[in-house]
């Protein structure tokens, strides 16, 4: 039996940032993680603005470590493109600005996630278990009991961020239907994609095949470009879609993107994942355990972001556990504070976005925005700063906000 303060249930963006908060914390602390690292993850490879600043608040030099060893493409801005096949393009910097550090990223999951995966073995508090799988969890009054396949440990506290099929949370909380928040995403890697963004804007292709999702094209390092789309699973379902042959008749038939994929070539086949979004509303901790990332449901219901919510609510729960060992105890109202804060934190964005997703199931709408933002610098301007401010973005939900529009 292996006995620590806490247990991290998986070793993504999620559990790594939250190791490496509490690195200096003097808790001892096991991460187990069912792969064996580098491992390959379905993803977007999107790194935000958000990814940036969580990394930039771990300790040493983890940020700048990041910018200088691992491969990736700045990517400077966005591009929309409507229903109506409109593109509108919202840069994140300045031409007076490019010298600054790029305001997000697009870099393989793969490497990224090993890179954070190693930061851990700086620190002798955090004990690493690789290729182990938890088969089962339990809570008592004094511990926590978790079996995995290499034998039991024991801890005070465990944080499950084992990914959207988490075992933490289906053995600690009722079990309930999910479907409802979930959207699957599917991806593959192209090369020779053309029609690619000089400044490496990620496009996202709101096609009316897919509302309130979006077909994506990311170019990544070398050019290689990250290609998939995002479906609610209850539209696929009731449609009876296959995920693999809309991808592929989408990039050789939609009028948008048959020109862009006429010579290009995929070099592996399409893969896909489930998102839990982040409109669920769950409990979140309860005694001697709290969820984040993928098994809390957090992605964002209308941009598809994941990891940069996974690493701040890892940020949120750093600091829940350190006032539990503090007080040496760890009822579910001791941990009713991570709940606080991560809802101050990422509860009325996720309730916005959601507001949105659901505006944008109206190609109508959707195209009447992009359009007017086209044409007036001022609706332009809202549409970049929602990306950073969520004030703005709240804009986007308020009947009066198309009002306005209507007189520009």
């Amino acid at each position: 039996m292996k006995l620590y303060d806490l247990v991290i249930a998986g070793a993504g963006p999620a559990g790594c940032t939250l190791a490496l908060n509490l690195a200096g914390s003097g808790l001892k602390i096991a991460v187990i993680e069912k792969d064996i690292f580098p491992r390959k993850k379905i993803c977007g490879d999107a790194l935000s603005g958000k990814v940036m600043n969580v990394l930039k608040r771990l300790p040493g030099t983890i940020y700048q470590d990041f910018l200088a060893t691992v491969e990736k493409e700045p990517s400077l801005g966005i591009r929309f493109v409507s229903p109506d096949l409109k593109e509108l393009d919202l840069a994140f910097v300045s031409d007076t600005n490019t010298g600054l550090e790029a305001p997000g990223y697009i870099c393989s999951r793969y490497r990224f996630d090993e890179f954070l995966f190693k930061q851990l073995g700086n620190f002798p508090n955090i004990d690493i278990f690789q290729g182990t799988r938890i088969t089962g969890v339990s809570v008592t009054s004094d511990n926590v009991s978790v079996v995995t396949d290499k034998g039991e440990f024991r801890c005070s506290l465990i944080a499950g961020a084992d990914g959207v099929h988490s075992i933490i949370r289906s053995n600690l909380l009722t079990s309930e239907s999910m479907m409802t928040h979930h959207c699957i995403g599917i991806r593959s890697y192209y090369k020779n994609v053309s029609g690619l963004h000089p400044d490496n804007f990620i496009e996202l292709i709101f096609l009316r095949e897919l509302l309130p999702g979006y077909f994506w094209i990311f170019k990544g390092h070398e050019s290689i470009a990250n290609v998939g789309l995002g479906m609610l699973q209850t539209q696929i379902i009731n449609r009876r879609i296959n995920l693999s042959k809309l991808l592929n008749d989408l990039v050789k038939h939609h009028p948008y993107l048959s020109s862009r994929f006429k010579n290009a070539e995929s070099i592996n086949k399409p893969e896909a994942h489930a998102l839990p979004l982040g409109t669920l509303k769950m409990k979140r901790s309860g005694n001697r355990f709290l969820l984040l990332g993928d098994a809390a449901y957090l992605v964002d219901p209308f941009s598809g972001e994941g990891i940069g919510n996974a690493m701040s609510s890892a940020e949120c729960a750093s600091q829940a556990i350190r006032n539990c060992f503090e007080k040496n105890s760890f009822t579910e109202r001791d941990l009713s504070g991570y709940n606080e804060v991560l809802k101050r934190r990422l509860g009325n964005e996720l309730r916005v976005s959601g507001v949105i997703q659901r505006l944008s199931r109206s190609p109508a709408l959707f195209n009447f925005v992009i359009n007017k933002a086209n044409k007036n610098s001022d609706v332009k301007d809202l549409l970049r700063g929602m990306y950073t401010d969520e004030s703005l973005r709240e804009k986007l939900t308020r009947p009066s906000f198309y009002i306005k529009l209507l007189l520009f």
